[in-house]
């Protein structure tokens, strides 16, 4: 029943709004030599939508690239695995190279916590948990000005009691106090 009587209100206000522009219009006593054959505006289409926000950041720390800051975006404890997430991001107006491993360098990646070092997990075929290198043993991004790239990596997680880590890699300075969530 409901729709039935929506009906009519929306042609109503359709009409309404139709007629309502900053544009003049001529008046109600002026005659119209011939029906108007533009479209009438049904509704106001709607603003764009936004772009999805970039995820907030737990941490922000600048690297050793002049112009690209490194954002940690998750460090998660689930099931025994920590999972850090880092995003790096190029704020300067040129197009910037980050190199993440020279080699196979994957044990410079760690996180600390209680005085104790946790390295990255590998699967059972012995490949580490984390974006693969290339075959000559390095992990390289190129950034476009603005541009941003998410490394990953998985690591033992530290016991229960523990509530914030520090990550070390090659390309920033220590990113400490890092608040572990548990899911």
């Amino acid at each position: 029943m409901t729709s039935c009587r929506a009906v009519p209100f929306l042609i109503f206000l359709i009409s309404v709004l139709g007629g309502c522009s900053k544009e003049s219009a001529p008046s109600a006593q002026t005659p119209s030599a011939a029906p108007s054959t533009a479209p009438t505006p049904v509704a106001a289409a709607p603003p764009p939508a936004a772009a999805p926000a970039a995820s907030a950041a737990l941490k922000t720390e600048d690297t050793n690239i002049d112009g690209v800051t490194a954002e940690v975006t998750e460090c998660t404890r689930k099931d025994g695995v920590l999972s850090v997430k880092v995003r790096f991001r190029n704020t300067s107006g040129g197009a910037k190279k980050v190199d993440f491993f020279a080699g196979h360098d994957y044990e410079k990646y760690y996180v600390s916590a209680a005085s104790k070092k946790y390295f990255i997990l590998k699967d059972t075929e012995g490949a580490y948990l984390t974006p693969a290198a290339s075959s000559f043993g390095g992990l390289s991004v190129n950034l476009q000005a603005g541009g941003q790239y998410t490394w990953w990596a998985k690591y033992p997680a530290p016991p229960a009691d523990i509530k914030a880590v520090t990550l070390y890699t090659q390309v920033a300075a220590p990113l400490e106090d890092i608040p572990v969530s548990d899911k």
